[in-house]
């Protein structure tokens, strides 16, 4: 995992929050997310602010249909993020499954059972 500068983690903290706010408003009018609870736990930009990786957890359906739902309209996300937040360049969004809490759960059933 690489460290982020405080300006990229500000700038990933914008872009999630813009992104919360976004999916509560429009994630009725996107085919396959009308009843889905969509968490996003982490954007991670890159360096030059042009990529963003976007980490989501939900529950419902698989999260892999879910992510594959968001990858088709991450031009949409990415060009309502473009509106709300000013940087020089707009970035192009990525969506993956976050596993952080899985492995959590994983790591805790380990320290339980010994």
């Amino acid at each position: 995992m690489r460290i982020l500068s405080n300006r990229t983690r500000r700038v990933g903290e914008n872009i999630r929050s813009v992104l919360s706010e976004v999916l509560l408003l429009k994630k009725n009018s996107i085919v396959g997310l009308e009843n889905e609870f969509i968490t996003i736990t982490e954007v991670q930009p890159s360096a030059d602010l042009r990529h963003a990786k976007v980490f989501i957890s939900c529950m419902g359906r698989e999260e892999k249909d879910i992510v594959t739902i968001l990858n088709q309209e991450a031009s949409l996300f990415s060009k309502l993020v473009a509106k709300k937040i000013k940087t020089k360049y707009s970035p192009k969004l990525t969506f993956f499954v976050d596993f952080s809490f899985s492995k959590a759960e994983k790591i805790n059933d380990l320290i339980k059972t010994k």
